[in-house]
Order: C-alpha cells, then structure tokens, then sequence
C-alpha cells in the first residue's frame, strides 16, 4: 500500500537540541543590533575606501544547518583557530571582483574574472583582508554583548586580532555549530558574507541573554527562612475517658460534663507547647503558651 501525499508531506519538525533551553528567540534582535555595528564600522569604511555604496540589508544568527556542512568542499572558506575555537569565512566571489575593480580605479561591472578562472594573487590578498576584518569585528562584538555590563561598546575599534585565515573547507564544528549570514546590495549587485563558529563564541552571549529575561524571584522567597517556612498547629483540647455502657447511652442531645483545662498544641502529631483556653468575644482562643520539656 502506497502511503498518500499528505501523510508523506505533513511530519513533524525536528527539534535542533542546539535551540532547546537557550533563549533563540532574542537572537534576531542581537542580529539587528549587530548588523547596525557592522554597516557603520565595516561596510562604511569600505565604501569610502573602494567607492560603492553597499548596504548591509539583513544579518542572520543561526546555528549551522546541514546543509552548509554538506556544501563545504565546493565553497571558499577561510578558517582560523581563534580565541574561543575554530572560525571559518565565505565571501561570495562576486563581492571580492566588485571591490577589487573598484580599488584599480575600474568599474563595478568590469569582468575580471570568470567562474572558471582560477583567483589571482591579487585578489586572494583582498579576500583575506575582507574576510579577517569581518570574523575579527564579529567575534569582538559577540564578545563585549556577553559582558554583564550590557551591550557591544560604540566605538569598537577595526583590528584584526586573529590568527592568519588559511584557505580550505568547511571545518567540522560538531553538534554545536553556529553561522552568521550577512547580505549587502550595492544597486542591482547582491552578495553574503558567512562566518561559521564554533558554540563557545555564542555560549556566553545566550547566559547573559537568559540571566537578562529570567523572571525574578517574587518577593516571599526573599524573605527569610522563618518567615518562608509554614507549619499547621493542631490544638488538643481535652481527653475524657468513658466507659462502654456510657457511650453506648449517648443519644443525640445528651450532654457530656467537661472541665476545659490547658491544651496540648501539636505540629504534625508531636507535642510541641502547652495553652491555656481562653474565651474572646464568643470564641475560644489559646494563650499562656509554655514549651514542653
């Protein structure tokens, strides 16, 4: 029996245990507080220094799908060993040929090179400058948006602090892989720039996003332990002994003679302290109380 096209269409999606108690959900708005760094530290000084106007249009934070992993032997990564681990950059080629035709004083639409040709010295030389000054600005901020004492700092400097980017594949990043996709437009030209990282440059930012939406305690578990801690008193009023013939003589309205004398108060069956019963304003009430020994 052939299974129908909606029970093959209609399956549940997997979970990523990457996503699974970390606060994902305010990471578009640490994407968007980034992409903002980055269009005015990087992206600006690129258009004064080659003459474009390149926007940074989105920015994604995401952790590394599959797919990326699979496709690393046919793409251009630089990777380096950095502070927190292995790093790695992609440039789409496109932007690199744009920047460098610029920077010869040529036009942005200058055919330097075909998608068979093999990338000149030249060329390589501005791919590691761009792709070092990206992963180098990205790991600075991630790094001053983890600190207690709030966001990324304004005038984040541009240096490049990380070890030479050396050509070559995707590196594997295991179970816990994040990318950060950027994409720019300069008129009718798209390109992306993608920076593969290991988890621990994005651990640190999730505790300090989850340590900043964690509810906070009310205000009874604050108080302190004698005033947190709630007990039930059961007051033990009298004990009358009775005999056989007497109880089995009780009907409904007869009367039993008591004598109330000092109560026994209890907390879950043990005695605890003696009271003496009282009467206010109809009701009988415990006082005197004494501590048994």
């Amino acid at each position: 029996m052939t299974p129908s096209p909606t029970a093959q269409t209609h399956r549940p999606a997997a979970l990523d245990p990457r996503s699974l108690g970390r606060p994902v959900h305010l990471l578009p708005q640490v994407a968007q507080r980034l992409r903002e760094a980055l269009q005015r530290l990087l992206v600006q000084p690129w258009n004064r220094r080659y003459h474009s106007r390149y926007e940074l249009q989105a920015l994604t934070l995401r952790p590394l799908p599959d797919a990326s992993r699979d496709a690393g032997d046919a793409l251009r990564w630089l990777r380096a060993a950095g502070p927190a681990g292995l790093l790695a950059c992609r440039i789409d080629r496109p932007l690199v040929l744009a920047l460098m035709a610029r920077r010869l004083g040529l036009g942005a639409d200058t055919a330097l090179a075909t998608a068979g040709t093999p990338p000149t010295a030249t060329e390589d030389r501005l791919l590691h400058l761009l792709a070092g000054q990206f992963a180098s600005l990205c790991v600075s901020w991630l790094a001053q948006a983890s600190r207690p004492d709030g966001d990324a700092r304004q005038d984040l400097p541009l240096e490049n602090d990380l070890p030479p980017l050396q050509g070559g594949t995707l590196p594997a990043f295991g179970p816990d892989g994040w990318e950060l996709v950027a994409s720019l437009r300069d008129g009718d030209q798209e390109a992306a720039i993608s920076l593969a990282l290991a988890g621990a440059y994005l651990l640190p930012l999730l505790r300090q996003l989850s340590a900043q939406h964690r509810p906070s305690r009310p205000p009874a578990q604050q108080q302190a332990l004698d005033h947190r801690l709630a007990l039930t008193l059961q007051a033990r009023l009298l004990e009358r002994a009775l005999d056989l013939g007497a109880v089995l003589d009780l009907r409904p309205g007869a009367l039993i003679p008591i004598r109330l004398a000092d109560a026994t108060v209890m907390v879950e069956g043990s005695p605890l302290m003696s009271a003496a019963v009282a009467e206010h304003q109809g009701k009988l009430c415990l006082t005197s109380f004494q501590d048994l020994e």
